[in-house]
């Protein structure tokens, strides 16, 4: 019977890089012979494939050409038309998209008849992220599981120092952050503290808020099983105007706050990096967008851009020429206003340029956003979907500057009707 001889060392792992299984036979090798690969996602077969065997009679194949496109970081919350990044009445929303079952089922084809092994077969967890060639072609997703307070955790592109990963934000800014949320890969989070801490630094105030199904996920545990899949991703509501306890709590800082922690944990033991939302007060009448993109790591990361945006109204129409003239009167008329040229398809597009003063930090995460299929704006309070439209952008990594003055466009995607 064929098998799997290697396989990714990971299973819960993004779906865009190199997921590659390395088949072997344990029968004779014919000219007839064809491995059969059955793929199989959230226990219904999307495929099956036949493959010829190399030179040394084996075969490969790479599961990310199958389920390229299948997966996708959300933009709604659970089961709801809602933009995923508003406004939430609880501190986590599950994923509808953005993580699913896979199993891979080999077996052979003689030339005349096929066996799969069905004991042989073994699950991955695959969701919406890439990873670079140059990271080689099995590279570990260990430090996003919840197992110590050096992971990660975060599926965020942002680098953390000394375990800590830095976002600013303003009161009024939203948005989710991302994680695994499964005792399959050791993750032991089942419970988030939020700290509060005032502008000279001490600490206010002490919110926790356990992973479960009352507060929009579940236990680890239980995260995966055929009804549950779609709670082993969650997107957790850090930002201050995303989750009303944390807006209240921060408003009730005396003197103003500087920042908080959230801080993922088991009991009393810390699992994961620090998360940390340092206040951002903005000093001007300009109205901010905020710009949200899904990144490489398969959650959503944001910036604020704080300079006075710049509206464009573009139109494009096609016109046709009319007879004029009304021709059922018994006498001929013509109207001098009569409208010959007239347009039977006309649209409008909205195009914006953002601009802002950037640390380096925030403009080298921009890159990021430059290639990012799913990008959305926090524009006049409303979040929308939009398209990048600045092609090229100069990322500086070495440099003296402290800040950088920024302009980038961005058109909305979707047509205005006229």
């Amino acid at each position: 019977m064929a098998q799997i001889e290697a396989a990714p060392s990971d299973d819960w792992i993004p779906a865009g890089r190199k997921l590659l299984f390395t088949l072997s036979p344990n029968e004779t090798v014919t000219d007839d012979y064809r491995y059969i690969v059955q793929v199989e996602e959230n226990g219904t077969i999307i495929s099956k494939i036949y493959l010829t065997p190399n030179p040394a009679d084996n075969a490969f194949f790479d599961l990310s050409e199958v389920i390229e496109g299948r997966l996708e970081v959300d933009s709604l919350k659970y089961n709801s038309t809602a933009t995923i990044h508003k406004f939430n009445n609880e501190m986590f929303t599950r994923s509808n998209d953005n993580m699913k079952r896979y199993r891979v089922l080999v077996g052979f084809f003689d030339g005349t008849t096929e066996e799969l092994a069905e004991d042989q077969s073994s699950y991955y967890y695959h969701f919406d992220g890439y990873e670079q060639l140059s990271q080689g072609l099995d590279p570990s997703f260990s430090d996003y599981y919840g197992t110590a307070s050096t992971k990660k955790v975060w599926l965020t592109d942002r680098i953390p120092s000394n375990n800590v990963i830095e976002v600013t934000a303003g009161i009024e800014d939203n948005g989710v952050a991302a994680f695994i949320n499964s005792d399959d890969t050791g993750s032991l989070i089942s419970r988030f503290l939020i700290n509060t801490y005032d502008t000279a630094g001490s600490l206010d105030d002490t919110l926790t808020y356990i992973v479960n199904s009352t507060n929009g996920g579940l236990v680890p545990t239980t995260a995966w099983n055929d009804s549950n899949n779609d709670a082993s991703l969650l997107y957790a509501y850090v930002y201050p105007a995303s989750f009303n306890p944390i807006t209240t709590a921060l408003n009730a800082v005396t003197g103003g706050w500087g920042h908080y922690d959230i801080i993922p944990s088991t009991d009393s033991v810390q699992t994961g990096n620090i998360l940390r939302i340092r206040n951002n007060c903005r000093n001007t009448k300009n109205e901010p967008v905020q710009l949200g993109w899904a990144n490489t790591r398969g959650g959503w990361d944001y910036l604020r851009f704080d300079g006075k945006k710049q509206k464009t109204v573009t139109r494009e129409e096609k016109t046709y020429r009319k007879i004029v003239g009304d021709y059922s009167g018994a006498q001929f008329e013509l109207a001098t206003s009569a409208r010959e040229i007239k347009p039977y398809q006309l649209e409008a597009k909205e195009t914006y340029q953002l601009n802002s003063v950037l640390t380096i930090e925030e403009v080298t995460l921009m890159q990021y956003c430059m290639r990012s299929k799913n990008v959305m704006a926090r524009i006049d309070g409303t979040w929308v979907p939009v398209t990048i439209q600045t092609n090229s952008m100069q990322i500086e990594e070495e440099t003296v500057s402290k800040v950088f003055i920024t302009s980038f466009n961005v058109e909305l995607a979707q047509t205005i009707r006229c």
